[in-house]
């Protein structure tokens, strides 16, 4: 797939106020792990819900895969919310039936074989599954959707190292010449390693949108970059 598969026109979003979004533009590209970073209340879940449809923007344009953002063009993404939605009563293939249901582009066979690499129970309730054999299993259910955009938000929370790194190994396998997948985060240390491009929201703003091989160049790692735009160290 080649052409832009997100693109964001001068988007402005407001609370009251409260400036959650401001003139931001983007377009992304298909064929990389891009890292959508910035503290807590920079923009960037409010950027995602406007992605998905969630919310409206007050101003600009947005097209997914060259569609007018809408409802519509939701199927062109999959979608891992910060929060737990998932039944407690349901149990782990159940929540993979779940997702066939919802989704036609749902991949059985992606689903088995992301639960045995990130070692998830199959045979579990999800309320019986650990914090981070929550996040794993989510993991796995919104990889396993055919789509062109992944979308994650806050992926990682506080789990343990090792969790971390099954995670991530997972998310940079999953990357191919036809998908993008975009992550929001303030963790910059535990993600650096997997992101091939980083946008720094600030204040609602784009600050920095630049590869993360001509960060690296400079001598920098991602986040020391990352503490010099927002601490001014």
């Amino acid at each position: 797939m080649s052409g832009n598969l997100l693109e964001l026109r001068n988007i402005t979003k407001s609370y009251g106020s409260k400036v959650a979004l401001n003139n931001v533009n983007l377009s992304l590209e298909p064929g990389k792990i891009i890292g959508i970073l910035g503290p807590n209340g920079s923009g960037k879940t409010t950027m995602f819900k406007t992605i998905m449809h969630i919310i409206r923007q007050q101003a600009g344009t947005i097209k997914i895969c060259g569609e007018d953002v809408s409802y519509q063009t939701r199927k062109y993404i999959s979608f891992m919310p910060d929060r737990e939605y998932l039944y407690k009563s349901m149990s782990v293939m159940g929540a993979a039936k779940y997702y066939q249901e919802m989704f036609n582009d749902f991949d059985d066979n992606k689903f088995n074989e992301l639960t045995k690499k990130l070692q998830i129970d199959t045979t579990a309730d999800v309320e019986k599954l650990s914090k981070g054999n929550k996040e794993k299993l989510v993991l796995a259910l919104t990889l396993s959707r055919k789509v062109p955009i992944y979308l994650l938000d806050e992926p990682l929370g506080s789990l343990d190292p090792v969790i971390k790194h099954e995670m991530l190994t997972v998310i940079k396998q999953c990357v191919t010449k036809d998908n993008v997948i975009i992550i929001s985060t303030h963790l910059i240390k535990d993600i650096q390693e997997i992101l091939e491009q980083v946008v720094f929201l600030k204040n609602g703003e784009i600050v920095v949108n630049n590869l993360s091989s001509e960060i690296i160049k400079s001598g920098k790692s991602i986040e020391d970059y990352y503490l010099e735009v927002f601490t001014n160290v």
